[in-house]
């Protein structure tokens, strides 16, 4: 299968040229070979390559950035998905689309599901969700991929909290969410090529936590001792809200796809053992 990739400069791009390139034909796009900011460019490229099924990655993905440049922020995700899934739908190529828990507002106190009603309260959210609902107005042929909080590969969440050893750690102390390893997301997807089950799934692994317990955790695994500071997210100056419950239910992955995901610790503890092995950096 060709298969094109946007954002191929991004953590969860290059994971997925990684797993599927195995066995299928990866045409890898970053910011410099497509600018989907740039409606008749992108028809062109998408055109041109004419891949089975593009994969949608591309993204400003963060948080803070987007809340202090809220024009940019939907000049690329939301005006950026719609030039993507405009293409697709006029070459008639499926799409996948990557997209966020953070779509939903976090008033709920058990996890999300993909039908319960999405009303973000940060910029990051509203342009992921705006990106959703246009590709729903344009176009049947699409999976929207709710991801919880990305980590592994090139995602340097774990590592840069192991980098950080030796210096305080202070978290928000009420984030509850869904951790997600980048592979287990790669994996779930190459099931999805070969499918047309079209619609919106959430994916992550299983069991809410809250964060300053799974930075506690990470540091477990490598017997790092040393106190996480919890304070409340309106204590820290020009934060980007988050939702306070942002944990998603992947029942529905399971029941179509027969998918059934890892137990974050598991893929947490894999990511910080393959860490530890490496040599430190000069």
């Amino acid at each position: 299968m060709n298969i094109l990739i946007t954002g191929g400069d991004k953590p969860l791009g290059k994971a997925f040229a990684k797993h599927l390139g195995n066995k299928h034909k990866i045409f890898l796009m970053n910011e410099n070979t497509l600018d989907i900011t740039n409606r008749v460019e992108t028809l062109r490229t998408i055109s041109n390559i004419n891949p089975e099924i593009v994969i949608h990655c591309d993204e400003i993905d963060n948080i803070e950035k987007c809340e202090k440049n809220e024009n940019l922020a939907y000049t690329v995700n939301t005006i950026g998905c719609l030039n993507v899934a405009y293409s697709c739908y006029s070459l008639d190529i499926p799409i996948i689309y990557l997209s966020t828990n953070y779509v939903y507002d976090g008033k709920k106190e058990s996890p999300y599901y993909e039908t319960d009603n999405c009303t973000p309260i940060n910029v990051y959210g509203k342009t992921k969700l705006a990106g959703e609902k246009l590709i729903q107005t344009l176009y049947n042929k699409f999976f929207i991929i709710r991801c919880g909080w990305l980590f592994g590969e090139e995602n340097n969440f774990i590592q840069k909290i192991l980098n950080n050893r030796d210096v305080p750690v202070f978290m928000c102390s009420n984030e509850i969410g869904s951790p997600t390893y980048i592979e287990d997301v790669c994996t779930a997807v190459d099931i999805l090529l070969s499918t047309n089950y079209y619609g919106i799934y959430n994916c992550a692994n299983p069991d809410p936590v809250n964060k300053s317990l799974w930075v506690k955790y990470i540091l477990d695994c490598s017997n790092i001792k040393k106190e996480i500071i919890e304070i409340p997210q309106n204590y820290i100056p020009n934060c980007a809200p988050r939702p306070h419950y942002s944990a998603i239910e992947t029942t529905l992955l399971k029941n179509c796809f027969n998918i059934k995901l890892p137990n974050w610790r598991e893929r947490t503890k894999t990511v910080v053992a393959n860490i530890n092995k490496k040599p430190p950096t000069k």
